[in-house]
């Protein structure tokens, strides 16, 4: 099969390494997940690896993150990063049935519209900075008029969690120290409150938000 142009300036940009130059091109994913407390507290993404100490005193599985070192990519590896994607991963009324599903997806939302995410490397502030807020509806809230219609969303305007980093996609080098990190919290103190209650819901029903890096792995052979 023949390469694109993209695809041969994606290899060229990855080439570094000490295998030389015969390497795979795949397109790959790098995801890791956060659990929440019940005050809010800020996460640092790809800081923990497979078969750390996780939630609730389990340890991290491929499920959980796809990470095998700590916020490192494996020596041959290179990675670039072209698309930044935020998820929530709901389990509600499963656990203690203490909130419904519609309840859950609005303390996602309380909570997205009161972060700041930031893709870092190691020894520079940030690569790229985007508020919460952008990866959700622009009228974001979920709810139902009555008890009967409790499932049914209201005021959405579609949106996919995902956001595109254009032209100008961040290199992650081999051995490369990197992180996605994830400031909560608002100035004015009732909303930290009602912020608290949003991760004390998502704690209690074992709901999770994900944080996906969608891109390019080149690979030593």
């Amino acid at each position: 099969m023949a390469l694109s142009a993209q695809a041969i300036n994606d290899i060229s940009m990855g080439r570094g390494g000490s295998y030389g130059l015969s390497r795979d091109v795949i397109k790959h994913n790098l995801w890791d997940t956060r659990f929440f407390g019940t005050t809010r507290t800020d996460y640092t993404f790809f800081s923990t690896p497979i078969g750390t100490t996780w939630f609730l005193n389990a340890q991290k599985t491929k499920n959980e993150t796809n990470m095998l070192d700590s916020g490192k990519l494996p020596n041959g590896q290179t990675f670039l990063v072209k698309r930044i994607g935020v998820a929530l991963i709901l389990l509600g009324n499963k656990a203690t049935a203490s909130e419904d599903r519609v309840e859950l997806v609005q303390d996602f939302y309380d909570i997205m519209q009161h972060s700041v995410f930031e893709i870092r490397i190691a020894g520079r502030e940030y690569d790229f900075q985007v508020h919460g807020r952008q990866f959700i509806p622009s009228v974001a809230a979920a709810g139902g008029a009555t008890a009967a219609t409790a499932n049914t969303r209201a005021g959405d305007i579609v949106a996919s969690g995902w956001i595109s980093l254009d032209h100008i996609p961040i290199f992650i080098d081999q051995l490369v120290t990197f992180s996605v990190n994830m400031a909560l919290g608002s100035a004015v103190d009732s909303i930290n409150t009602n912020l608290d209650a949003a991760c004390s819901s998502l704690y209690g029903n074992y709901s999770t938000v994900q944080v996906c890096l969608e891109g390019v792995l080149t690979r030593a052979k």
